[in-house]
């Protein structure tokens, strides 16, 4: 049997489809506020994220799905903002690998949430 490249992209398709939809289901229970101010653009939200994601060359759909939960943390597209251009230094150093640049995003969040949060107290 032979699998041709047509072939291939429409299994590819199905593949990154359901893999939306688990993502989507999965982030509405987390984020349900998020998803439901989003609408109809909270598919469009997420594939853009995933694009992001395989973009920095994160790999496992682990990986994406923790890239994506930062979009809605700091907000889509958040590492070509200048605030956040640690997240840019950590995703663009050739040095660190795909599963080590997620988890220092991830690392440097937790750090940096408790300093915003007392950031807006003090406003």
């Amino acid at each position: 049997m032979i699998i041709r490249s047509p072939q291939l992209e429409v299994l590819a398709d199905s593949q990154q489809s359901l893999f939306l939809d688990r993502l989507m289901d999965h982030f509405r229970r987390i984020w349900p506020a998020r998803a439901d101010a989003l609408g109809d653009g909270y598919r469009p939200f997420l594939e853009a994220a995933v694009r992001a994601a395989k973009a920095h060359e994160l790999q496992t759909e682990q990986q994406i799905a923790r890239f994506a939960n930062l979009w809605f943390v700091w907000g889509a597209g958040f590492p070509k903002l200048p605030e956040h251009r640690w997240a840019a230094e950590i995703l663009h150093d050739p040095e660190r690998t795909p599963h080590v640049r997620i988890h220092q995003l991830v690392y440097e969040t937790k750090m940096r949430l408790p300093r915003r949060a007392q950031g807006a107290e003090q406003d």
